[in-house]
C-alpha cells in the first residue's frame, strides 16, 4: 500500500501555515514533503491554467495526479506523522474536505486563522512582492469578484479568503479531529502552541523547537536584484528564484528577503472599510470555534 499523509494543515493562507510547516518538521516524529504545498486535493477540482497575473508560475507546482502525490511520500512510512500543508484547501473546502476524507480517511486537520483584514492585506503584499499585483489594495478588493470568476489563483481572494466560518464547516462535517488555532496564538506563545499541536498529533510534546526564524515575509522589493528574483510574472526571474531555493539554505534566503523588502502599510480607511464587512462573519466564527475575537472587530473611536 502506498504511503500517504496522515495529517493535513488546511489553511488559511498568510495565517502562519508556512511557519508551522517549517517548525513542525523539526520534530523527529513529524515530516512533510519538500514540496511545501502539494495542493493535490484542490488541484483535482480546479481548472488549469489559472488566469491571474503570474499564476502560471504557481500552476506548475500543483500536484494533479494521485500517483505523483503518492510519490511525494515515498520513504516516509517509518515517520509517525506525515503532513500535507496546502493552505488553499480551506478556501475550496466544499470540494477538498470530502476528497481528503475519501483518500486519506479521518485524519487530523489543523487550521490556522488570522485577523481577516490583516490576512487580506498580507495576501495583497505577497502579490505585490512577486510583481503580480499592480493595483492598490482597495482597487484589488473591488476587482476581486471579477478576478475569481475569471479563474484567478486563491491568493487573489483577499476578502473571500477571510470568510472562515463557511470554509471551516465542511471540515467539521467530514472529520472528527479538527483543531483551529490563531496566528495570534503563534505570535503570543509559539512554544506553547507547538506543544499543544504535538499533543493534538500524539507525538512527544517536550521537543524543543527553534522558532527564531521569520518565514515567508511580504513587502515591496527595495532593490533591482530583489525585484528581478521575486518577479513571478517573469519566467527568467521565477527560474532563478527556484534555483536559489534549491541551492541556498532557507535561513539565508529568509534573512536576505527580510532586508530586501519594505513592509507595506495598510491605510486606516481601507482597514475600517474591510473590517466593517467582516463583522457578521466574525460573530459566526466566534460561535463556531468558541473563541473571543473582539480584537478582529471594527475599532471603536475614542
Amino acid at each position: 500500500m502506498a504511503t500517504l499523509p496522515n495529517f493535513v494543515i488546511a489553511g488559511a493562507p498568510k495565517a502562519g501555515t508556512t511557519s508551522l510547516y517549517y517548525y513542525l518538521q523539526q520534530h523527529p516524529d513529524i515530516t512533510f514533503p519538500k514540496l511545501k504545498e502539494p495542493k493535490y486535493f484542490s488541484s483535482i477540482h480546479r481548472t488549469f491554467p489559472q488566469r491571474g497575473v503570474g499564476d502560471a508560475s504557481i500552476d506548475g507546482f500543483a500536484v494533479k495526479e494521485l500517483s505523483e502525490y503518492q510519490a511525494l511520500y515515498e520513504g516516509m512510512e517509518d515517520i509517525a506523522v506525515r503532513g500535507d500543508a496546502s493552505p488553499d484547501y480551506l478556501l475550496y473546502a466544499q470540494e477538498t474536505a470530502p476528497s481528503i476524507r475519501e483518500v486519506l480517511g479521518d485524519v487530523p486537520i489543523l487550521i490556522s486563522l488570522r485577523d481577516p483584514v490583516k490576512r487580506a492585506f498580507s495576501s495583497y503584499s505577497n502579490l505585490v512582492r512577486d510583481n503580480r499585483e499592480r493595483l492598490t489594495f482597495r482597487e484589488g478588493l473591488e476587482k476581486e469578484a471579477e478576478r475569481l470568476a475569471d479563474n484567478w489563483d486563491f491568493m487573489w481572494a483577499y476578502k473571500k479568503g477571510g470568510e472562515y466560518s463557511w470554509q471551516i464547516q465542511p471540515f467539521l462535517d467530514h472529520f472528527s479531529n479538527v483543531k483551529v488555532v490563531l496566528q495570534d496564538d503563534l505570535a503570543a506563545d509559539d512554544h506553547g502552541l507547538l506543544k499543544d499541536i504535538c499533543e493534538f498529533l500524539g507525538v512527544d510534546a517536550s521537543f524543543a523547537f527553534d522558532t527564531s526564524m521569520q518565514h515567508n515575509p511580504s513587502g515591496k522589493p527595495n532593490n533591482f536584484i530583489a525585484r528581478f528574483i521575486l518577479n513571478r510574472d517573469s519566467k527568467v526571474g521565477t527560474a532563478v528564484r527556484e534555483v536559489l531555493k534549491a541551492v541556498m539554505p532557507r535561513s539565508v534566503l529568509e534573512k536576505v528577503a527580510s532586508k530586501s523588502l519594505d513592509k507595506l502599510q495598510l491605510d486606516p480607511a481601507d482597514d475600517a472599510y474591510l473590517r466593517a464587512q467582516y463583522t457578521e462573519e466574525i460573530e459566526k466564527l466566534e460561535a463556531l470555534i468558541r473563541r473571543d475575537l473582539s480584537a478582529w472587530k471594527p475599532r471603536k473611536n475614542g
